[in-house]
């Protein structure tokens, strides 16, 4: 994959690392049934930050990824799962 691509999902990753985050965490959404908890398994917020995230760029006034192959979009995706699910910090050091 292209480094400029790289480096524009990391910038992603970073933009919209706490999407829509309902400023709990994730053992209060499991102790309290939340409808997230029934969707999505641990880490909670951080896989509902990612379809969040991924939701956005499918859409077509906003895809900053459009020019990609499908192939490349899913690589894009997973950059954003390591980077936004794992770890931020340390990915943006691999990029520099």
């Amino acid at each position: 994959m292209h480094l400029g691509i790289q480096k524009m999902s990391l910038f992603v990753a970073c933009l919209c690392h706490d999407l829509d985050h309902r400023g709990t965490n994730s053992s209060f959404l499991t102790k309290t049934d939340s409808p997230l908890a029934m969707l999505y398994t641990n880490p909670i917020l951080e896989h509902h930050h990612f379809s969040q995230t991924v939701a956005l760029l499918k859409m077509e006034n906003i895809s900053i990824f459009s020019h990609l192959s499908d192939q490349e979009f899913l690589q894009v995706q997973a950059l954003l799962i390591v980077s936004q699910i794992t770890s931020t910090d340390s990915f943006i050091i691999l990029l520099l």
